[in-house]
């Protein structure tokens, strides 16, 4: 059912936002679409009419646009700044990207009036483009190559706010790609660290609508030692009321950018719920070298990889951030848009869209999207089954006293599955079925144990409360 118009793709958009909901078209929207509308350029050129889809001649007219991004004084400066403080920031006025930048962000804005999150700009040539430029910059500033870990984020102050505090690697995020253990096995003999992001400001970015924060280096003693396990990190940072005034919010223009490396602590303030300004929408670009994360897919693909292959990274970074549905519940919601509050069979349809072009990928990354796809799957399933339970319950059995229903017990998957209430949809089954077959496949493939039981994966999509969620 999921290859013409099954799956249910979701929700609501945020109430500030339904004002402008008059200008979308129905049929557009990412509810109403399936497998084989999706890997159509017709459906994502009607969406966003504004940026183009495999026009090689827009393509080729973009790239030729700027040799020179931005000057050598400017990325000297933040190799610098990076190596010092691990962030780092250019004005728009020091940069030249190919693409329009109003454009872009009038095209975020587009895609989540219909039900799509920001990083589904990467469908588009000019994502891909600026990608280009964004290596350029990242080249002669850090010497990285772009790893294709590209997150859009739209902020509605009103709804949402920007990831709460936390690194962006943790050891258990490169030790199973074979990286030592040790924070230094991250960095390079210079200094410069071997994962950098850069972030790009669609819109403007301010303390109004959320811009970035960041812990200096100097203050943080988990930067190059490590987080120990009984200690919070943040506490670390600020002993005491004076280590407060360290943090140094980065307010940048539309068309400025910031950079950050794995080990700066950073996050996203509250904005002014009343604020008219406009929603802070960005476009975020990692860089790494080969050794410590390899490219997701080979860089032989680039500058501007196929539709399919677009489409499958785009799917799958989705599902990789996922998993802050539990511990970050807003920061979540600031990537997926109305995709956060989606059905398992949301999921499944997108990690369908991954497995067309799943052989092209690099196995620690196919490892990585398996594994959260089945722990978030799960996670939903049994939410989904835990709702329908309780609501046929109190129709049915209990009336209006629902203490049997919080004494009773699920015990992930298999609970579920044994003993359905009356209401849980086929469909419910239907998403663990390809959560199971997710697994098994993932474990044939990389011929190793990656799932130990079903109430392990439930356990570990319940996100990290301690302040410094790694891998996001």
């Amino acid at each position: 059912a999921l290859g013409e118009r099954a799956a249910s793709l979701c929700c609501v958009a945020p109430a500030r936002l339904r004002a402008s909901m008059a200008d979308v078209d129905a049929s557009l929207h990412a509810t109403r679409q399936g497998l084989v509308d999706l890997q159509s350029a017709d459906y994502w050129r009607k969406l966003c009419p504004m940026l183009h889809v495999g026009d090689a001649a827009i393509q080729a007219k973009l790239l030729a646009r700027s040799k020179e991004v931005a000057d050598d004084a400017a990325c000297a400066s933040v190799r610098k700044r990076l190596i010092r403080d691990g962030f780092a920031a250019l004005p728009p006025e020091k940069l030249r990207w190919s693409v329009d930048i109003k454009v872009m962000a009038d095209a975020a804005r587009a895609l989540h009036r219909h039900g799509w999150p920001s990083t589904f700009l990467a469908v588009y040539d000019e994502a891909w483009v600026m990608a280009s430029d964004a290596s350029k910059i990242m080249q002669e500033a850090t010497g990285n190559t772009l790893c294709m870990d590209i997150v859009g984020f739209l902020v509605d102050p009103a709804t949402t706010k920007g990831f709460s505090p936390h690194r962006d690697r943790q050891p258990e995020d490169w030790m199973p790609r074979g990286v030592p253990a040790a924070v230094s096995s991250t960095f390079k003999a210079d200094g410069m660290a071997k994962y950098v992001t850069l972030w790009a400001a669609l819109s403007d970015a301010n303390p109004e609508n959320s811009c970035l924060h960041f812990v200096p280096r100097s203050v943080d003693p988990g930067y190059a030692d490590g987080d120990p396990e009984d200690a919070d990190p943040m506490a670390r940072c600020f002993p005491d009321k004076d280590g407060y005034q360290n943090i140094r919010a980065m307010p940048v223009a539309a068309g400025g950018c910031t950079f950050h490396t794995h080990r700066s602590i950073h996050w996203g303030n509250r904005g002014r719920e009343d604020y008219e300004g406009g929603a802070r929408i960005a476009l975020s670009f990692g860089f790494s070298t080969a050794d410590f994360e390899p490219p997701y897919f080979s860089q032989s693909f680039l500058p501007v990889p196929e539709l399919k292959l677009r489409l499958a990274l785009t799917a799958a970074q989705v599902i990789n951030y996922a998993t802050l549905a539990v511990g970050d519940a807003q920061g979540w919601r600031a990537l997926a848009g109305s995709m956060s509050g989606c059905p398992a069979s949301t999921l499944t349809l997108l990690h369908k869209l991954f497995q067309c072009q799943e052989k092209l990928f690099h196995a620690t990354y196919r490892r990585e999207i398996a594994v959260k796809f089945v722990s978030v799957s799960l996670d939903l399933s049994a939410k989904g089954a835990s709702k329908a339970a309780s609501a046929d319950c109190k129709a049915v059995v209990c009336g209006d006293d629902d203490r049997p229903v919080a004494r009773r017990k699920k015990k992930g998957r298999r609970a579920v599955r044994a003993a359905p209430a009356p209401s849980v949809s086929v469909d419910a089954s239907d998403d663990e079925d390809e959560a199971l077959e997710a697994m098994l496949s993932a474990e044939a493939m990389h011929r190793e144990v990656l799932f130990h039981d079903d109430f392990d994966m439930l356990n570990s999509a319940s996100g990290d409360d301690t302040g410094i969620a790694p891998g996001v």
